[in-house]
């Protein structure tokens, strides 16, 4: 299998791109044809991989592949191919391009999604919330911010991060990813942020507890384009590696590692021979804010329970400096599920070009950024893409990848439950609005018996993590209540009646 370069990249501008699925990815790939030419005098790929995770359900549209093969007008016999990989489609479209092209195929891989025109705004979660099992979505974990949510309380216990510690991070990320994104043309949100407004309810409504508006990806419209050849240009697409992890929650061994992560990281790393902490660039899937944290533990840049550090400090384990979500990252250019992975790649492309806003920000300093890497994954880690790309006239030499510094499965004196309980209890729980605007209380349990449950309070005051709990008609739902709450309401209204005598 031979090596595969990237002649030309392109986005669309992120947002309210309006324009029809098929058109929004032909311009994209037009334009990456374009920019090859400085490559390239072939233009004409042997083959197109189109990366679109729901096309039908958001956009009402099938048959992308005669769309897009119409609209650049390319003769009726080449092959055209659709990946979909949930919200790691336009890195799994990657994936399969660079397979494609590294046996002498060129190839042209354009990635998209049209979020927003054909759904109502209140529909769209319910949409997404598709790469949950359904098992898990029918027991009450219907939103994808609630699977975030959970996950970033079990890393606050976990790690001894306050809650008001939490909130000052994720609005420091605010600032740094909205400051990035209003130097970026194609990103949506680049109004910065004040304090004020990101602690001001109205404007910051919560959205899952601990996770608010401004902690979460918003879902817009954007495409984009990679030309993938055989031939040396620049950049080299040095490796693309997947795996997966079990779909259902509470089935996993926890939420604060992502093990199809670790799986997949492992293998780029070992296949591009490069240890973690020789990457310069970084885009970190940040769909959510605790996401990255994860990531960068599980990708071994940063140590367990440091994730959260190397993203507003961009210091790797080995104390070097790695330019991190430099583009602005979803939380900037807004997450359209199949366009966010491929977008990736391309911003990582310009960055090592040192083109658009990337050669103010890193000056001439560019030509010594070498190795970049960037993270995708679908759902919470479902699956997971890792892929890095280098200049291919390093300036720096590699230093031997030494098999201690691959990454590796978590150890379990960092889960925030290391023995069965003597009741169930539960683990991580939050509240998230429904499509209906309705409060819903979910947790995940963990029984007496070793499993895990996802479980729904009665009310609030049952999502207490780490009480016990009591299961109300377990044969007929999930719903639970915390052992003693109503036990404490009685109390109370005794105490109240004993206070009354007294008084009288």
């Amino acid at each position: 299998m031979g090596d595969v370069y990237i002649a030309g990249a392109s986005l669309t501008p992120f947002g309210k791109d309006f324009r029809p699925i098929g058109v929004m990815l032909a311009d994209a790939c037009q334009k990456a044809l374009q920019d090859s030419s400085a490559f390239t005098s072939d233009l004409v790929p042997d083959c197109i991989v189109i990366g679109c995770m729901d096309p039908i359900g958001f956009a009402r549209q099938t048959g992308l592949d005669s769309l897009v093969g119409i609209e650049m007008g390319l003769a009726r016999d080449t092959e055209i191919y659709h990946v979909e990989l949930g919200s790691a489609t336009g890195a799994a479209a990657v994936e399969l391009g660079k397979r494609l092209a590294s046996s002498g195929l060129k190839v042209l891989v354009c990635f998209g999604e049209k979020m927003k025109g054909k759904l109502k705004n209140e529909e769209i979660p319910s949409q997404i919330s598709t790469v949950i099992a359904e098992e898990e979505r029918e027991r009450g974990l219907g939103e994808m911010p609630a699977v975030a949510a959970l996950a970033s309380y079990e890393y606050m216990d976990a790690y001894k991060i306050s809650e008001k510690r939490f909130r000052n991070i994720c609005y420091e990320m605010s600032v740094q990813s909205l400051g990035y994104g209003a130097l970026n043309e194609f990103a949506y949100f680049k109004k910065p942020v004040t304090r004020k407004e990101y602690n001001n309810p109205e404007i910051n409504r919560i959205i899952a507890k601990p996770l608010t508006k401004f902690d979460c990806s918003g879902s817009y419209n954007g495409a984009g384009a990679v030309y993938l050849i055989p031939t040396p240009t620049d950049v080299k697409l040095t490796s693309v590696k997947s795996a997966f992890d079990n779909i259902k929650i509470a089935e996993r061994k926890t939420l604060i590692s992502l093990e199809a992560a670790v799986l997949a990281g492992r293998d780029c790393f070992r296949e591009a021979g490069l240890n973690p902490y020789e990457i310069d660039l970084c885009e970190l899937h940040d769909a959510f804010k605790s996401v990255p944290w994860i990531a960068a533990e599980d990708l071994f840049l940063a140590e367990r329970g440091q994730g959260h550090k190397f993203v507003m400090e961009e210091i790797n384990r080995k104390g070097r400096r790695v330019y991190l979500n430099r583009s602005g990252g979803f939380l900037a250019r807004t997450h359209p599920l199949g366009a966010s992975g491929g977008a990736q790649l391309v911003e990582l492309v310009w960055q090592l070009r040192g083109n658009n806003q990337y050669k103010e920000m890193f000056e001439e300093g560019y030509q010594n950024l070498n190795y970049g890497l960037w993270f995708n994954m679908s759902g919470f880690g479902n699956t997971c893409v890792v892929g890095i790309v280098e200049r291919t006239k390093s300036t720096q030499k590699r230093e031997g990848l030494k098999v201690e510094n691959l990454p590796r499965s978590i150890p379990e004196k960092h889960f925030i439950y290391q023995k069965t309980p003597r009741k169930d209890r539960i683990v991580a729980a939050t509240q998230y609005l429904s499509p209906e605007e309705e409060k819903v209380n979910v947790a995940i349990i963990q029984t007496k018996d070793g499993d895990f449950k996802i479980g729904l309070a009665k009310d609030p005051h049952g999502l207490k993590r780490g009480k016990y709990i009591k299961w109300i008609k377990p044969e007929e739902g999930s719903y639970f209540i915390r052992e003693g709450y109503i036990k404490g309401k009685l109390s109370d209204l005794l105490r109240l009646f004993q206070r009354t005598k007294k008084e009288e």
